[in-house]
């Protein structure tokens, strides 16, 4: 009966220790490229943001139009213009200078409590959104007559969102 138990014991230690391994090779076969974990890391901070700025709710709607530009994408669009497009996005392109933790983003929503003004004659909203450390920061640009005008600037304090995506 003894050596029954020593047996069972043996064995079921044995069948642990290969579904341990077979485990171990299975997650490294799964380990995130380095494209895929900064992609991941980018979307915590952009969602990190948007829970410190209660109106940013609007960039979460699937019935909204939302366009998403990254730094490149407005480098596309100057080349594509052959710069003509300068003038007016120029405030914005400013903006994505400087140390981030993370990409900067930049969305445009034509939220539905914003309509036209005077000065402004569409109800189209930039959000420029970026972290710095533990510091949330939120621009909000409407688009005026020659470019995008900044109409208000917000900071709160987020949280430190862990790169682990290796060294």
């Amino acid at each position: 009966m003894k050596r029954k138990s020593l047996y069972v014991v043996i064995i079921l230690a044995v069948i642990t220790i290969v579904i341990a391994a077979l485990n171990s090779s299975f997650l490294q076969a799964k380990k995130l490229s380095k494209e895929e974990c900064r992609e991941r890391f980018n979307e915590k901070v952009v969602q990190d943001i948007k829970s410190s700025f209660p109106e940013l709710k609007v960039l979460d709607n699937p019935n909204d139009y939302i366009q998403e530009y990254s730094h490149s994408d407005l480098d596309k669009a100057m080349m594509a213009t052959g710069g003509t497009a300068a003038p007016y996005i120029e405030p914005v392109y400013q903006l994505f200078s400087g140390a981030f933790t993370g990409d900067p983003k930049f969305f445009i929503a034509q939220p539905d409590d914003i309509a036209a003004t005077d000065k402004y004659d569409s109800g189209f909203v930039g959000y420029f959104l970026y972290k710095t450390d533990q510091t949330n920061i939120m621009i909000k640009l409407r688009p005026g007559e020659k470019s995008w005008d900044i109409v208000e600037n917000k900071k709160a304090k987020g949280k430190i969102i862990p790169w682990k995506c290796g060294k």
